[in-house]
């Protein structure tokens, strides 16, 4: 692998060199700040170019934050918001150090876009090469698996969406299929009850909960799958670290039944947080990298789609759509996203959905 060491240069000089020296033993190809030569381009550009050049960053926090760059943030701030949507990266913090406030609020972003778990912490350059070392070889077994088969990771995703029939109202259904295609899920670890119980506590009551907390919920394990059912609402997890939504895409209300945009969109930014958090929970070291979200409305042909306002002017009619079936599933092109596209382009891709769900019931 190409590995590229990103951090503050002033008082991490062996810290830097214990990386580069693990990586190199495992014949990995190495480069950092401190070997760029003389160039046309700044030591910025520079960095910026060597994050985009690797397979796998190594960041290294410890006290300094860094100087500002015109950005207004660091730039090892700069290098790893490059990196996190590129390629893996693995995070080490520094312990027993007094951390400036701008650099503690780093970190706390880095933890929170790691699902709250970072690679690993530091106190000596030969503890940080022995940390360093697991990971990389950690990553090298997760990445046998081989590479994302986009078309065979975009028709698992659609091969999730259920039929329409036996469904009962209108269903909003996200699926999104994970790759490169492996096993994150033994059987044994499917029949846990802590996998059940986290995963029914973060739907139910979680910062972005979907299920009914008014309702009880009936998990089983179905093949290779565990599945949370209620009357009208389900979450399934299989052993390939697919996970499905299906919820009730209307609410009562007054007036006449129909799709509501902000209450799709509502739905759809839960779905993909919750989905992005049991990711983390049952993939932490991150070996799918890549996501295929799909989303579908089943059973809603007879519903018109409105925003809000429209329906509070007019709640007792509606323009019925035309050629609209039972089964409207639409999918991002391309389809298939790195995962951390579930953490950090939510707004973007919940508006993408909703505009694709609005032209096939508007025309």
């Amino acid at each position: 692998m190409k590995v590229f060491i990103s951090s503050v240069v002033r008082g991490l000089e062996p810290f830097r060199d214990a990386v580069a020296l693990a990586a190199s033993v495992l014949r990995h190809e190495v480069k950092r700040s401190e070997d760029f030569g003389a160039s046309a381009d700044t030591p910025q550009q520079a960095c910026l170019a060597g994050v985009r050049w690797a397979d796998v960053v190594v960041l290294l926090l410890g006290a300094r934050y860094g100087d500002r760059q015109s950005s207004g943030i660091s730039a090892t701030h700069e290098e790893y918001q490059e990196a996190r949507s590129r390629c893996p990266v693995l995070a080490f913090v520094q312990r027993d150090v007094e951390r400036e406030a701008a650099h503690q609020a780093f970190i706390e972003e880095v933890r929170s876009w790691a699902g709250g778990v970072l690679t690993g912490d530091f106190a000596s350059p030969e503890e940080l090469h022995d940390a360093v070392t697991r990971a990389l070889h950690e990553l090298e077994l997760a990445q046998q698996a081989g590479p994302v088969d986009e078309g065979e990771l975009a028709d698992r995703a659609q091969a999730l969406i259920p039929d329409r029939y036996g469904l009962q109202g209108a269903t909003l259904c996200m699926a999104t299929a994970c790759g490169p295609r492996q096993q994150v899920l033994r059987p044994s670890e499917m029949d846990e009850q802590s996998l059940e119980g986290d995963l029914q506590r973060e739907a139910v009551l979680g910062q972005h909960a979907v299920l009914d907390t008014a309702q009880g919920v009936q998990p089983r394990v179905i093949g290779q799958a565990l599945l949370l059912e209620q009357a009208h609402a389900s979450l399934l997890v299989d052993s390939f670290g697919s996970v499905r939504l299906t919820l009730p895409a209307t609410e009562p209300r007054a007036g006449l039944p129909v799709l509501l945009e902000e209450d799709v969109a509502d739905l759809l930014v839960r779905s993909v947080r919750l989905t992005a958090w049991i990711l983390d929970r049952i993939d932490p070291v991150r070996r799918l990298s890549h996501v295929a979200p799909t989303v579908a409305l089943l059973s809603a042909a007879y519903l018109g789609w409105r925003t809000r306002s429209e329906h509070a002017a007019s709640p007792n009619t509606i323009q019925m759509p035309m050629n609209v079936g039972d089964r409207v599933v639409v999918a991002l092109t391309p389809p298939v996203r790195p995962r951390a596209a579930l953490t950090h382009e939510v707004p973007e891709m919940v508006e993408d959905f909703v505009a694709l769900l609005r032209r096939a019931y508007r025309g």
